[in-house]
């Protein structure tokens, strides 16, 4: 009785899971139109739809059943990664696409150095790297915003609770043609029906690397000395039948026995390693380029297969090299094969990981540039500011900052101090007597700085920027434009028309980009930095005197000419932000220009009316839709 009644919740158990294989079936239909026929999806649909207790129960004793048990939750888990790839190509929204993911996916893009963990991490990147990669989804203005993905073949297999998912795939443009050199394999593992972990491997650019990769290894190899490159002996050329010809391929290679290696596959094979340009076509093919690739690897690098999804009639497998057991950087790789009646390898593509300098975030960068190419002024004014004010000698007067001149850090020092004026203004003992002209524009600049807070909402969970605004603010109230200007040039653009204060990344970034009497208190410092310039500490004589006196100060000062190019900076790029802030309050175009303009082209004041006058951003939490 005991055994009868764990059989029956072993088929309870079963039916159950055709049920919840079913269910993810129905629910992702409609997006697997773009990759399946009708014939296939309700193949996979028949498999779970007559699903009962006692039909399963009759399946625990059968053979086949079993198998397509195993089968069914295969294809669940396949068609888990399906509808991640339709998700890209109908250009979900990030914060949808990220759901086919586990909470602590490990997501391997090749085109970056570093694998993304987590899937907080995965969906800021998706939203800042959009575009720089196929899985990275789809920019909105990218030389990708037409592409789609198609998928070329695809294997799953299910195995320990989880499937394991290999595809290859290259891209179209909007006419259906194909994209050169954009063929790709990913290899995926989905487990309760969430990606766990993914790897993309992507073909190189032409023109291809071909065999400079191979002179590289055989210098290499030169250098340490390996005299021992040829291994091959009588006793091992033989095949281990418990292994996949695939397998025994991987294990011959790194034995060095290029005849096993070959022989592993059939004689009118096709092979394309994707470094190079053309398929090799036959076993001899193959083995000339083996014997090529033996005789530049070092003997201590071997192939290390990290994980196989393998079929009867294909297989996708991931690997990596090692030196000695110790994994090497950058020699990632994904290959897909296809496999002929007897087990023989008839077609194979291999990708190895490409090797630095990675292209994931110069894509992304240089996209921001083609989208909008006024970007390229402040990426110039950037380069010629630092360029005159840490590096050049006579363009601004005094020793250039990399001279690290004692007076030029006292002067900072001093500066500092008396920031924002409090300490001249309080009379403390230890506040440094500082030029008050030279003070004023100081504190000037700074508050003009801390006015750039109104715009932290440039900073959202749905627009990352490659610089996040709040470290740079804040950086610049030390570098000011150093800051500035890369924020600018870098920045995400916007999209939305309608944000609200619980979008800002972080609590006190929402409370002060949205506190208006901001604005009044930083021009009320400005003024009384102005003031200040005019009046402060008498004893430096009066407007003539001052002035003068200050002027000869700024001929040998790097510091004090650097803060008046700094003024002249932040005139010209205020007005970069305003459009787009007010385009986040739903003002479009055309309205609202009195304020639009004071706010672009009236330096410092117009910037402190626009932070009082501005529609506030609403709220979700009192339904606020803010105010004129």
């Amino acid at each position: 009785m005991r055994i009868t009644y764990i059989l029956i919740l072993i088929a309870l158990e079963r039916t159950a899971a055709f049920g919840a294989v079913r269910n993810a079936l129905q629910s992702s239909s409609s997006a697997h139109r773009q990759l399946f026929p009708h014939s296939q999806r309700s193949s996979a649909l028949e498999m779970v739809q007559f699903a009962s207790p006692f039909s399963a129960f009759a399946d625990l004793f059968n053979p086949l059943k079993q198998s397509a048990t195993a089968n069914g939750s295969a294809t669940a888990g396949q068609q888990v990664v399906e509808s991640f790839i339709a998700s890209i190509n109908s250009r979900a929204d990030p914060a949808t696409i990220v759901e086919f993911f586990s909470d602590d996916v490990n997501f391997v893009d090749t085109s970056y150095y570093n694998p993304i963990i987590g899937k907080k991490e995965l969906l800021n990147h998706f939203y800042l790297h959009a575009g720089s990669s196929a899985l990275s989804t789809f920019a909105k203005t990218t030389d990708f915003s037409a592409a789609a993905i198609v998928v070329d073949d695809i294997v799953s297999v299910a195995e320990n609770g989880r499937t394991k998912v290999c595809v290859m795939y290259h891209l179209v443009d909007d006419d259906g043609k194909n994209v050169a050199a954009t063929t790709a394999i990913s290899f995926y593992n989905v487990i309760d029906g969430k990606i766990s972990s993914a790897s993309d491997v992507t073909e190189p650019r032409s023109p291809k690397p071909g065999d400079s990769g191979l002179k590289l290894l055989k210098t290499v190899s030169n250098l340490i000395g390996d005299e021992s490159i040829v291994m091959t002996t009588d006793n091992i050329n033989h095949n281990d039948q418990s292994l996949s010809a695939i397998e025994n391929y991987f294990d011959a290679w790194n034995k060095r026995d290029m005849k096993l290696a070959v022989s592993q596959f059939s004689e009118d094979c096709s092979v394309r390693d994707l470094q190079y340009d053309d398929a090799f076509s036959n076993r001899d093919e193959l083995e000339k380029h083996l014997l090529r690739c033996k005789d530049c690897l070092p003997s201590s690098f071997k192939f290390v297969i990290d994980d196989i999804a393998i079929t009867k009639q294909k297989a996708g497998v991931l690997w990596h090299v090692e030196n000695n057991g110790k994994a090497l950087s950058f020699t990632r790789g994904c290959s897909f094969y296809t496999l002929d009646r007897g087990g023989l390898i008839q077609t194979g593509f291999d990708i190895p990981e490409k090797a630095p300098p990675k292209t994931g975030f110069f894509k992304t960068l240089s996209s921001k540039f083609e989208a909008e190419p006024v970007r390229f002024i402040p990426a110039a004014m950037w380069v010629a500011y630092m360029y005159i004010l840490f590096i050049s000698d006579g363009i601004l007067p005094g020793a250039n900052a990399l001279a690290l001149e004692q007076r030029t850090w006292e002067e900072v020092r001093d500066l500092s101090i008396n920031f924002f004026l409090v300490s001249p203004l309080l009379n403390l003992p230890f506040s440094p007597v500082v030029h008050p002209m030279l003070e004023g524009v100081f504190n000037l600049l700074l508050s003009w700085a801390a006015m750039f807070a109104c715009f932290l909402s440039d900073e959202r969970k749905n627009k990352p920027n490659l610089l996040p605004f709040g470290p740079m603010l804040v950086g610049m109230q030390f570098l000011t434009s150093g800051f500035l200007l890369p924020y600018l040039f870098t920045r995400s653009p916007e999209f939305e028309s309608q944000v609200y204060r619980e979008d800002i990344q972080g609590e006190l970034e929402a409370k002060v980009a949205e506190w208006r009497p901001l604005g009044g208190f930083l021009a009320s410092v400005g003024t009384a930095s102005i003031v200040w310039s005019f009046i402060g500490r008498p004893e430096f004589g009066e407007f003539t005197e001052r002035y003068n006196s200050f002027i000869d100060l700024l001929s040998i000062d790097r510091v004090g000419s650097s803060f008046i190019v700094d003024l002249v900076i932040f005139a010209i790029f205020q007005s970069w932000f305003v459009d787009d802030d007010l385009q986040r309050r739903g003002v479009i175009d055309g309205e609202l220009m009195a304020l639009r303009n004071v706010a672009k082209y009236v330096p410092f004041f117009g910037l402190a009316a626009y932070m009082t006058l501005r529609p506030e951003l609403p709220s979700r939490s009192t339904g606020n839709e803010g105010s004129d």
